[in-house]
């Protein structure tokens, strides 16, 4: 009995080591999507799936095609309900917010704003946190209960070491300049930058040699698929930038 036990146990042990986990990251990055089109591109969104793989949906940039209210955003946004978004489109007029609104370095006492969320699968933790460029608040008028915070290098600072504690895998969604991007990294645990400035920027291994830099924007026919794997006590990361068609031309 007791070495049918060991053996058991050693086939279960074995069995754990080998199992691998998976986590498709979809990012939507500047969409402009016609508010017409509202009812088909959330059809199209919660569509996407993959049966045997978890896969969640993250939208930021401009979400719809100007000129649009904040409103019309909210409204589209509440019926798709991402599991984050990180809209530039939105200025905090409308309160209606039902929806994961990922801001880390803006505050607001009037709507609910989340300044990082993790995301968990049976072997693995996913930390993601989201920076605004000043130039957000320089180029909109904003309601004036969300309160910036310009100390960018700061905010990110404390989120990657909040993050890099709890979780196995960072990533910083980010509406800065690659180049900005890239000195705030240097010194901290980031796996990944997700880029949701308005300019597509080539994808490569940050000068830290240990962030990748992701840029992806969907109004030119694509979204991006962040494929986490994890495998034999590591992560590995695919990125793979797939059609997305409304179908209205």
């Amino acid at each position: 009995m007791e070495k049918l036990f060991l053996v058991l146990s050693i086939i279960l042990i074995a069995g754990t080591a080998l199992a691998e986990d998976y986590l498709d990251l979809n990012f939507f990055i500047e969409p402009k999507f016609e508010h017409i089109e509202m009812n088909m591109v959330n059809f199209l969104v919660k569509n996407i799936q993959n049966d045997s793989i978890r896969q969640e949906n993250i939208l930021a940039g401009k979400i719809l095609a100007p000129p649009q209210s904040d409103s019309l955003t909210v409204t589209f946004l509440n019926l798709v309900q991402p599991f984050l978004a990180s809209p530039v489109d939105y200025r905090f007029y409308d309160k209606n917010v039902d929806f994961k609104l990922l801001i880390s370095n803006i505050e607001s006492d009037s709507i609910p704003i989340i300044k990082n969320a993790v995301i968990e699968t049976d072997s693995f933790k996913v930390g993601i946190f989201s920076i605004y460029t000043p130039d957000f608040v320089v180029k909109n008028k904003i309601a004036d209960h969300a309160i910036f915070d310009f100390d960018v290098f700061d905010i990110a600072s404390q989120q990657a070491n909040l993050l890099a504690k709890h979780t196995d895998y960072v990533i910083m969604l980010s509406n800065l300049s690659k180049y900005i991007d890239n000195d705030i990294v240097k010194e901290l645990s980031v796996d990944a930058v997700i880029s949701f400035d308005y300019q597509k920027k080539n994808n490569e291994l940050l000068s830290n040699h240990l962030t990748m830099f992701y840029s992806i924007l969907t109004n030119q026919g694509n979204y991006g698929k962040l494929r986490l794997t994890y495998r034999d006590g590591k992560i590995r990361e695919n990125w793979q930038e797939i059609e997305f068609d409304v179908g209205n031309d």
